[in-house]
């Protein structure tokens, strides 16, 4: 799951540099890749900024940073740089410190990150927070601890409080602007009810704590299953026949009472993408953002008959991007 975090340029001033202050460096960025957010302003000035001090680094510190910063900034698939507008008050002088705060604090993010000299400068906001990092001593930072600890796999959701799973799922789609939900078994037809149920707990998220969610032509939803019943070439007609009225008969229950009730208490258009499977590759559950894939280990079907959590377990995996997409991009069904 994710964690979020906005940095002050000025952080990568060559002044500051020595071996250790490379090492924490390079382990923010780092980790920004594994599982974080960096946000940006929509203008550019930030990122611009960065690349710019990165740059100016000797290349004992900045051979490897101007790397990470490329493949985190400068990469058209990074899935690791969230742009934000921001208002700013005046203008800037070229003194980022005020258009970084402003992010951090209309975003919520988790974590500012700046240099010693902002620190001083910012504990006389009593707006600041907490939640300002020193880049020197990022390490050790309880933000590091924070992104570490969702990086690791969380435990079996049943043993987790109503809250901490609820965080889980807010963090993987705080700023998405789009869902998509893979599991083969709603291509079945049954237990829709169970399978909407846990949709709409995520969705329900999505739209209270989403950050673009509310937007006006922002958000959509698509849900990706495959046929229960596999049509091979080799079947009499009759057979051949009798498994097509049968995934029709799914997909009509499936519209009629996952996605049309879907479609009735959120404002994103809802999408049901039906596939053909007759490789099986189809079998592992997910939930997809811009930002993150995560591995949801039982599907979908997430409480009991008592309305408590079943044993499953949510893991960042975004090395099944491709797998996804091989997903995707299977013939649809014929319905």
């Amino acid at each position: 799951m994710l964690v979020s975090a906005v940095l002050d340029p000025s952080a990568f001033d060559p002044v500051h540099f020595d071996e250790l202050y490379r090492v924490h460096a390079e382990d923010f960025l780092m980790g920004i890749e594994r599982n974080g957010i960096l946000i940006v302003d929509s203008e550019n000035r930030l990122r611009d900024a960065l690349v710019k001090q990165v740059g100016s680094l000797p290349i004992k510190y900045g051979q490897r940073l101007r790397i990470l910063v490329e493949e985190l900034l400068l990469k058209k698939k990074s899935k690791r740089v969230v742009a934000c507008h921001v208002s700013l008050s005046r203008t800037l002088s070229g003194n980022f410190l005020e258009l970084t705060h402003q992010l951090k604090v209309s975003t919520k993010a988790d974590a500012l990150i700046v240099r010693s000299q902002n620190l001083k400068t910012l504990d006389f906001n009593p707006q600041s927070g907490p939640d300002i990092v020193l880049l020197s001593e990022y390490r050790d930072s309880g933000f590091e601890r924070e992104r570490r600890k969702y990086y690791d796999r969380v435990g079996p959701i049943d043993t987790l409080s109503k809250w901490e799973v609820d965080e889980i799922i807010i963090r993987s789609v705080r700023f998405a602007k789009w869902l998509r939900f893979y599991d083969a078994y709603i291509g079945t037809g049954n237990n829709t009810s169970r399978f909407r149920r846990g949709i709409e707990y995520i969705l329900a998220l999505w739209r209270e704590y989403g950050f673009f969610a509310t937007e006006p032509g922002i958000g959509s939803v698509e849900i990706f299953t495959c046929s229960a019943e596999q049509i091979r070439g080799d079947e009499t007609d009759h057979a051949k026949q009798s498994k097509l009225t049968q995934n029709q008969e799914n997909y009509q229950k499936i519209n009629r009472e996952l996605i049309a009730l879907l479609d009735k208490e959120f404002p994103w258009p809802m999408k049901l993408s039906v596939k053909d499977d007759p490789d099986g590759i189809f079998h592992a559950r997910y939930l997809e953002t811009q930002h993150a894939i995560i591995r949801i280990d039982r599907g979908f079907d997430l409480f009991d008959q008592n309305n408590e959590f079943r044993r499953n377990f949510f893991t960042l995996n975004m090395a099944e991007s491709s797998h996804l997409r091989e997903c995707r991009e299977l013939p649809d069904a014929a319905l």
